[in-house]
């Protein structure tokens, strides 16, 4: 995953489950996903969601070895197929419900509740599920799983209390994660922070002394994927301090929009590094009054947005600031051109550059299968 393989990490993950009798597809079916959560539900029953902290230890060896691969897999399942990062996730749970909490069920649970909000629309339960994981790290002494526990729930918290709360969260995954030597979780925690920096109006100054540390430890572990997502988090971070030759672009001495783009789009196992840039981009162009740039980078973010990437805080500022754009656009264009906005076309002159692009849509959440309490 590191490389930017999760493709390869996926055949790893899937060979070993072979091997104990669980045969997925890389790219499972919505009904797999659909069965695997009723019976999820059917387990928990009429159980309040706390009371699965007393969930005997998970004992059986094969289980344990099992539960730990399912945790390994999760990563890059959430990169290469939508259905399967979900299968992953409701296995562990069940797994844990029927067999015992063991140390990777704390991980299991606070990206259940990841899963639970943004996609499903049951924000109470998810934030519910975080807490129980982060208790159950905390009440059982799991060292190992405590950076994963403590960014996952960083994730959960924003839906439902304010997001600077999330800020703590993720400080704290991230020491855990350095103290445990997990550096892909210290890399990804160094980005979901500069996130959140940016999103509770922390200072751009820090923010930007924050990024530029986290890019150089990613480029030190050589774990490519998050490199690319921290240089558009601090390209927007630049531009907006004025640091930038033009306001509103990344584009300076030592980094090339253009260049970059293009080895964006050069590869899709780099989709979600690609989907956060073009949120960045839609930002810097709305704020530099650059409608036109601003919804060509909605529609490309618009174009790579997986389900799977509906639990990070980035989506509700790609709706947030798609809106803003699409308000502020309306009043720049002719009055008898707004009569075409009917189908969220900002302008249906094909000769114009925003007439020329699918307009972006407010991304929905939920597939047929999320509600199955």
């Amino acid at each position: 995953m590191t490389l930017a393989q999760s493709d390869r990490a996926v055949e790893v993950g899937l060979e070993y489950l072979q091997r104990v009798g669980i045969s997925w597809s890389p790219h499972p079916r919505d009904e797999e996903i659909r069965r695997e959560f009723e019976e999820m539900w059917r387990q928990l029953g009429s159980r309040p969601i706390e009371a699965l902290i007393a969930l005997p230890a998970l004992s059986d060896r094969t289980w344990c070895a099992t539960m730990d691969v399912l945790a390994e897999l999760l990563p890059p399942a959430l990169f290469t197929d939508t259905n399967l990062h979900c299968l992953v996730i409701a296995r562990m749970a069940n797994v844990s419900l029927e067999h015992g909490n063991g140390g990777a069920s704390c991980f299991a649970y606070v990206w259940l509740g990841m899963l639970l909000g943004p996609r499903f629309g049951d924000y109470q339960s998810g934030y519910r599920f975080g807490q129980l994981g982060v208790d159950l790290v905390e009440n059982g002494g799991l060292l190992g799983f405590k950076a994963r526990v403590y960014l996952g729930f960083g994730h959960v918290v924003p839906w439902t209390r304010h997001v600077r709360t999330a800020v703590a969260l993720v400080r704290t995954a991230l020491g855990a994660a350095q103290e445990t030597g997990d550096l892909s979780f210290a890399n990804i925690a160094r980005g979901a922070l500069i996130t959140h920096l940016l999103a509770s109006g922390e200072s751009l100054a820090g923010s930007q002394s924050e990024a530029e540390a986290a890019l150089e430890f990613a480029q030190k572990t050589q774990f490519g994927l998050v490199a690319d997502v921290i240089r558009g988090q601090l390209g927007l971070i630049r531009t907006l301090r004025g640091l930038t030759p033009e306001f509103g672009s990344f584009s300076d001495a030592e980094f090339d929009e253009r260049r970059f783009e293009d080895h964006l789009t050069g590869d899709p196992r780099l989709a979600y590094a690609g989907w956060r840039y073009w949120i960045r981009k839609l930002q810097a162009r709305y704020y530099a009054a650059n409608y036109a740039s601003a919804l060509e980078a909605a529609a490309q973010a618009e174009r790579l947005v997986s389900p799977s990437f509906l639990a990070y805080f980035e989506i509700s500022e790609y709706n947030f600031y798609v809106a803003l754009t699409f308000s502020a656009y309306l009043d720049t264009v002719p009055a008898e051109e707004r009569s075409h906005t009917s189908t969220c076309y900002p302008n249906t002159n094909a000769n114009s550059t925003a007439g020329r692009i699918a307009a972006p849509r407010i991304s929905k959440a939920a597939p047929c299968w999320c509600k199955l309490k």
